[in-house]
């Protein structure tokens, strides 16, 4: 990054996988080799505004440039009070730090970010990353076969779409597994996908969540376990948030319009039919408003494992332990 770059670059979106990616291959390779990296990553919600201002004025270590990263800005930033305190902080950012801001959600124009960046093009930068769905998620399979260097038939991308649904994290590791089975001398056909990317692991997930919702502990950590055999823990999680999105998704439909079935609901969120149909006795298992407490959980715990305070296969036993318990 040269003294041209912007100081100030905000990432959001429900994207969270894409974001993660896009800055540890991105951006933060621009910031020099590994010995040379002066990067500090903080938690909006454990640390202060000042504390960031005086993160960002620091002068760099043996770099030019130096990155501050700055995950969950929102929580810190409630109030005209402590906008206004985090607006004369970027104001004050110097060329010689990039200050990264992280939201995991996607932030509407009117927020007062949006509109500082607005004011600000020559100093700022900004990415929206929002999650595939649907037909988008079919293609992001396609281009992301193509990136590593193999293909997929399209109804094979069709099925794998309709197994994973909506998360990236996961589609990718799935494609990366097809890609290697296939030895990339071939596309994937669907009868790969059928045969490697069974839905017992899904029903693994599904069976955890139901000793989750049943309160079985034993079950849960045993399902847990066998999901660890098969799949990275980061993956993993990653499937347990899904998961828990899709179940606030349907709950909240399913008490909204009672008689509606699995294709409208499908429908209205934009998601495959067949995930629906198997979700929706599991939505029964739960309220919406426990539904909401879990995920709230697991975001805080998602933003323990990015900034490095917590391992992810910890975090899954934390996480089964907390919610049956």
């Amino acid at each position: 990054m040269s003294d041209q770059s912007p100081s100030v670059y905000l990432l959001h979106g429900n994207d969270e996988y894409a974001i993660r990616n896009f800055l540890e291959e991105r951006m933060k390779p621009k910031m020099g080799d590994e010995t040379t990296m002066d990067i500090t990553t903080v938690d909006g919600r454990s640390t202060t505004i000042a504390s960031i201002k005086t993160e960002a004025q620091t002068v760099p270590f043996l770099t030019e440039r130096r990155m501050v990263v700055v995950h969950n800005i929102k929580s810190m930033t409630k109030g005209k009070t402590n906008q206004g305190k985090f607006t004369s902080l970027l104001d004050s950012v110097p060329p010689t730090t990039a200050l990264v801001l992280i939201e995991d959600e996607l932030l509407e124009d009117k927020h007062f970010l949006i509109k500082w960046i607005k004011k600000n093009p020559k100093r700022s930068w900004m990415q929206v990353f929002s999650l595939p769905k649907g037909p988008a998620m079919t293609h992001w399979i396609l281009e992301q076969a193509t990136e590593m260097g193999g293909s997929f038939e399209n109804q094979a991308a069709q099925l794998l779409a309709s197994y994973i649904d909506e998360d990236p994290r996961l589609a990718k590791s799935e494609v990366d597994k097809l890609l290697t089975y296939v030895d990339f001398s071939r596309p994937v056909t669907e009868i790969d996908v059928r045969h490697l990317v069974s839905d017992v692991r899904q029903g693994d997930i599904f069976e955890m969540v139901d000793a989750i919702g049943y309160g079985d502990g034993q079950k849960a950590m045993f399902m847990l376990r066998r999901l660890l055999e098969d799949n990275k823990p980061l993956a993993l999680f990653g499937m347990v948030i899904r998961q828990f999105r899709l179940l606030i998704q349907v709950r909240e439909l399913m008490d909204q319009d009672p008689g509606s079935d699995h294709n409208k609901i499908a429908l209205r969120i934009g998601s495959h039919p067949y995930p629906i149909k198997k979700i929706m006795p599991q939505a029964k298992l739960f309220t919406i408003t426990q539904l909401k407490t879990i995920y709230h959980q697991l975001s805080e715990i998602d933003q323990s494992i990015k900034t490095f305070q917590l391992e992810e296969e910890l975090a899954l036993d934390l996480l089964i332990a907390s919610l049956t318990q």
